[in-house]
């Protein structure tokens, strides 16, 4: 934990002294999409192999996912949200920084085991939803194409493919190599991005989603592992990733499609303050 808040306190800090922008960050996200994350994938679903436990991981983290739809939506419905605000209000609510503050957290407190596993949550779970049910959400339109457009996605299909057979050593260290820039590149881009601007604005409507997302996400993820029998590493990942604040993604969707982002955005950056909070009590929990 320490490690994370170092890394991303560091670099608020750097763009506070302007010696970076908040610009710079996607570049950075670009290069984690499109170069590191999907050997990372890679690497976590050639060493665990498609099983039962990963299966039933990715079934847990939909679930997870679809209860915070139909909760949201049925309270944005119920207190009669703007169109605009609804929409928004949900993605925020339902998507979580399963990847970028996910992946830290579980190598940080898990090791490569609990990381690998924060993987399949988050490319099997997390993106599989928010590239089909996220984008319908956000823009009325139906394209799973989206999914097959995602290099982590394919990355993790392609270790998958390729489990019963052993890399040679001069290729899994270079898959390693890239793998393990992404950590470090993703907690920098997060403390570029952090924004407090947006946050006062709509605070009251932020600690709804963030009480959704984190903690009812963090109930429901208790429970289900309990019943579908998730153990050990897998369960403690479960929980984490459930419990993890709005989704940079799910911010940038609100944006592309103008809904009311401004929501969004202040619950992921107001959601990173809740992270240190919430986090270290579930563990103590766990």
């Amino acid at each position: 934990m320490l490690k994370v808040l170092f890394v991303v306190g560091l670099a608020y800090l750097l763009k506070r002294l302007r010696l970076f922008k908040e610009e710079d960050s996607k570049v950075l996200i670009s290069y984690v999409i499109n170069f590191s994350l999907p050997f990372l994938a890679f690497r976590a679903s050639h060493q665990l192999g498609l099983n039962r436990e990963v299966l039933t991981l990715s079934i847990l983290a939909w679930m997870v996912i679809i209860s915070c739809l139909l909760l949201s939506y049925t309270l944005a419905k119920w207190m009669k949200f703007e169109e605009r605000t609804l929409r928004s209000f949900v993605l925020a609510s339902s998507f979580g920084n399963t990847a970028f503050l996910g992946y830290p957290t579980a190598e940080s407190l898990l090791g490569q085991k609990g990381l690998s596993y924060a993987v399949v949550y988050d490319s099997l779970g997390s993106f599989v939803l928010v590239s089909t049910l996220g984008f319908l959400i956000a823009s009325g339109r139906w394209d799973p194409m989206n999914l097959l457009r995602f290099p982590p996605f394919l990355g993790l299909v392609l270790g998958f493919l390729s489990s019963p057979f052993a890399l040679p050593k001069f290729l899994a260290d270079m898959v390693s190599f890239v793998a393990d820039s992404t950590l470090v590149v993703v907690l920098f881009s997060i403390g570029l991005m952090l924004s407090f601007s947006q946050v006062r604005n709509n605070l009251k409507y932020t600690f709804l989603a963030l009480s959704i997302k984190m903690i009812f996400s963090s109930f429901v993820a208790i429970l289900l592992g309990k019943l579908m029998g998730i153990q050990d590493i897998a369960y403690k990942v479960a929980v984490l990733e459930s419990a993890m604040p709005t989704m940079i993604t799910a911010s940038v969707l609100a944006m592309m499609f103008d809904l009311n982002y401004h929501l969004a955005f202040a619950s992921a950056t107001l959601g990173i303050i809740f992270y240190f909070i919430l986090i270290p009590l579930l563990v103590k929990v766990l």
